[in-house]
């Protein structure tokens, strides 16, 4: 489980480390508790609820079928909200780093 002001590293498709991130907001909730700004933020698709939920669905099912228990939509999600610290020419420029 993340933690608020844990560091951790994104990797991109091939596994190489591209971006250090730090957590600033954890929620858990249901898949429908999802709301416009986090859907926005997320920056995905045209920024919609229902592009958020389309393309959620489908990873998670993705991901969830190779499960013991399949991941279904009654499932809690951790949204999480973080920002980039590193490298220094993507961070986040608003002194929170």
């Amino acid at each position: 489980m993340p933690r608020i002001g844990a560091h951790w590293i994104a990797c991109d498709g091939r596994g190489m480390p591209r971006v250090v991130l730090r957590t600033t907001e954890l929620r858990i909730g249901g898949f429908d508790s999802i709301d416009e700004r986090f859907a926005a933020d997320e920056g995905e698709g045209d920024r919609t609820i229902e592009r958020w939920r389309d393309g959620h669905r489908r990873y998670f099912s993705r991901v969830g079928s190779a499960w013991p228990t399949p991941w279904t939509e009654s499932d809690d999600i951790v949204f999480e909200r973080f920002r980039v610290v590193w490298p220094p020419d993507l961070a986040d420029a608003d002194g929170t780093t």
